[in-house]
């Protein structure tokens, strides 16, 4: 028998955020308590931008593929803040994060010529293999859900966690300020999508596997770099 929509919803969440890399990884707790050297932060930094720069793809595809109208809106509106930062009145949210790795002290060019590891790889293939082969509401569960419900409560403290143990400036860290904001927005789209769509048992289970497969993937991201550089 399938939850209702409010039931099925908190439960997607819950464990999201019980089993998130962002905040719960040993490498991510390395970098917040300031134990990762500073050359190990800058490849983590190569590292992320492979993936920050490949996201927006991803939401465009489910948006590409949404059949409501209203919500295809709001995910026009989150490709258009990745690509362009307009809407928060910052700048797209790649060159957002390329102050941050300049502070880290990687130049622009190494950042744009980085070569992924095998995991990173791994990560980018499943943002498109989610958004276009999956059906729509496992896709939304995937990416808006299991990727942007990560961030809320831990980007804010992170963001301090570099100022503090390596000294970046206010504007270096926006990258991280801006998504925790701008994220518990859109993780609630995902949600709201997911259940809009997921209204049998039989689909409720595919949404908990797309969940569990895409944290999977996003903690194998992160244990690939910690064992290359961490």
């Amino acid at each position: 028998m399938a939850l209702d929509a409010k039931a099925f919803g908190a439960a997607l969440l819950e464990e999201v955020r019980e089993r998130r890399s962002f905040g719960g990884h040993p490498l991510w707790f390395k970098i917040a308590e300031g134990r990762l050297s500073r050359p190990a932060l800058g490849e983590f930094a190569k590292q992320f931008f492979l993936q920050v720069v490949e996201f927006p793809r991803a939401v465009s595809a489910l948006h590409s593929r949404c059949p409501d109208l209203a919500e295809r809106v709001k995910l026009a509106e989150s490709v258009y803040e990745e690509e362009t930062g307009r809407l928060s009145g910052g700048k797209p949210h790649p060159e957002l994060f390329l102050d941050f790795a300049a502070g880290a002290g990687v130049p622009r060019q190494e950042m744009l010529g980085a070569t992924p590891l095998p995991s990173t790889a791994a990560l980018i293939h499943w943002f498109e293999y989610s958004t276009k082969l999956l059906p729509f509401h496992e896709g939304v569960a995937a990416i808006n859900l299991a990727a942007e419900g990560q961030v809320v409560g831990a980007f804010g403290p992170f963001a301090r966690a570099l100022q503090k143990h390596y000294g970046l400036s206010e504007a270096a860290v926006a990258f991280w300020d801006i998504h925790e904001l701008a994220d518990a927005e859109h993780s609630d789209v995902g949600d709201h999508i997911v259940v809009r769509h997921a209204t049998t048992a039989e689909r409720h289970e595919a949404v908990r596997r797309a969940v569990r497969t895409s944290l999977a993937m996003w903690w194998q991201f992160f244990d690939g770099m910690d064992k290359s550089f961490g």
